[in-house]
């Protein structure tokens, strides 16, 4: 499989637009919407943001620098969408009538600098797994991070969170770790014919 090597823009843009989505799909009526909501919200899409970013990457070094910079313009769109939406809105308690509101840009700001100190992070680690899946003996094995990342995941969540969610939370987070499943599964299968495929051509070169 071939891939084309990507530019910082189209990466920025790609982040910015899975940041967006997430809190602005909470404000869309449907059931649709919510499970898109709970999905882009997720910790794992995150990862697997940064970690396909480093997958379209050729290059080690790059795949460390776009799995950063998906994660950071993914975090500015998505705090600034919940700063336009009202999330940093705070009621002056100096006012007793409760009617005056002054923008929390410390929270805010805060908020910013922590997840972009994570995603400094964690970021260079997602987009190099991304780009040590492409080729190699080993691929499998790291093809396998973003299933691994979901299962652990969802099954925290469905544990510790589930029974305070609304039962559509629960249900995406369960189908989505069924999938996760499926898909971890399909690659280790997809794994073993491989090597058997070559073990044979060996035999038979051999022979």
């Amino acid at each position: 499989m071939q891939y084309r090597v990507t530019s910082p823009a189209s990466v920025a843009v790609l982040g910015g637009i899975v940041g967006v989505c997430g809190p602005l799909l909470l404000s869309v009526d449907g059931q649709a919407a919510h499970v898109a909501h709970i999905t882009l919200s997720s910790g794992w899409s995150w990862a697997a943001l940064s970690y396909f970013a480093g997958m379209a990457e050729k290059r080690k070094r790059r795949s460390c620098v776009m799995g950063v910079v998906s994660l950071v313009c993914a975090t500015l769109a998505y705090y600034v969408t919940k700063a336009v939406q009202g999330d940093f809105l705070k009621v002056d308690l100096g006012d007793h009538t409760g009617q005056t509101t002054y923008f929390a840009w410390g929270q805010f700001i805060s908020f910013i600098a922590l997840w972009c100190f994570t995603a400094c992070l964690f970021g260079p680690i997602l987009g190099l797994l991304g780009n040590l899946s492409r080729n190699g003996y080993k691929r499998h094995a790291f093809r396998a991070a973003v299933p691994l990342v979901v299962i652990a995941e969802t099954s925290v969540r469905l544990s510790t969170e589930a029974s305070l969610q609304q039962p559509v939370v629960g249900t995406t987070w369960c189908a989505t770790r069924i999938a996760a499943m499926i898909i971890l599964f399909a690659i280790a299968g997809y794994s073993i014919y491989e090597y058997w495929r070559t073990l044979s051509k060996r035999r038979i070169h051999s022979s």
